[in-house]
């Protein structure tokens, strides 16, 4: 029973889940200005890990033939043959159920409903219609990854604002050149498994430079919220630094780059991500906000 519930944790990406969860925290804190239910909180928390694992492990049971062939992911419990593909399919269906019900009686009937499109999104858009076919499928299909911070916005005020649809646009423009650099460290494997990821189908250098593109864009992005009236200057400020110092970690990969320069500029879009929204969330409760 415990190798079973070990197994189910893994197939959940943890890490992936954690990072997810705390965007949708910081947009449910962005909107409300610094006071958020304690239901709203729970189901932001509990519903989001829910959700987001059960797509995870929907994907890693469809994926299994191809996770079987890629060195990174071969170890999972379902390529290593610790776990039926069906059974990683009945327990992902099985969380985002529990999710979205969760979800819709704890908040509103709107966040539940963005919570079954983001797993709908992450498994037909993504796993199944784009990932095998398509070099965008990451530009595409990473927005189920953009849904968290506008589900906890949608937790906290019962509707789809322009605070909930920012937050969800930085982080849908934020996937791909982040998802891009870790392509780079993994294009043969991709390119083994036949997954058209961009690296794996074109050279770094054109991957290099779609990811600073995206970079650049984030950067002007930053300063939306202060030009509309609703996001403060530090978030502005903060937001750009953290965008010049992902493309000055990014420069290597216009060139030969070593392994270690490829981890840190991915690693660090890691970082960005969670001290953007984390500025984010709490600059509406700081008292020159």
């Amino acid at each position: 029973m415990v190798t079973i519930a070990r197994q189910i944790v893994t197939l959940s990406k943890p890490r992936i889940v954690v990072l997810l969860v705390f965007t949708g925290v910081c947009g449910a804190y962005a909107v409300a200005g610094g006071a958020v239910s304690a239901a709203a909180l729970i189901a932001v928390i509990v519903a989001g890990s829910l959700s987001a694992a059960g797509a995870n492990a929907i994907n890693q049971g469809l994926d299994a033939d191809i996770d079987a062939i890629m060195t990174r992911t071969r170890q999972r419990p379902v390529p290593a043959h610790q776990l039926r593909p069906s059974l990683a399919v009945a327990t992902g269906v099985a969380f985002v159920i529990a999710a979205v019900a969760l979800m819709g009686a704890l908040t509103n009937a709107i966040a539940a409903l963005l919570m079954l499109a983001a797993a709908a999104v992450y498994v037909f858009v993504y796993t199944i219609l784009l990932k095998r076919r398509s070099w965008n499928n990451i530009v595409i299909g990473g927005a189920a990854g953009a849904f968290p911070p506008l589900i906890g916005a949608t937790a906290v005020t019962g509707s789809i604002d322009a605070m909930g649809l920012y937050m969800f646009a930085f982080v849908f423009f934020w996937t791909p050149p982040h998802f891009w650099t870790l392509s780079i460290l993994l294009r043969d494997d991709y390119a083994a498994a036949s997954v058209p990821m961009l690296a794996a189908v074109t050279s770094q250098r054109a991957t290099a430079i779609q990811i600073a593109l995206y970079v650049v864009l984030l950067l002007v992005m930053a300063w939306l919220p202060v030009v509309s009236g609703f996001g403060g200057v530090g978030f502005g400020v903060v937001t750009t630094l953290m965008s010049i110092e992902w493309l000055r970690r990014s420069k290597p990969l216009f060139g030969e780059t070593t392994r270690k320069q490829t981890l840190s500029a991915y690693k660090f879009s890691l970082l960005y991500l969670a001290i953007v929204f984390l500025v984010l969330a709490v600059e509406p409760a700081l008292p020159w906000a």
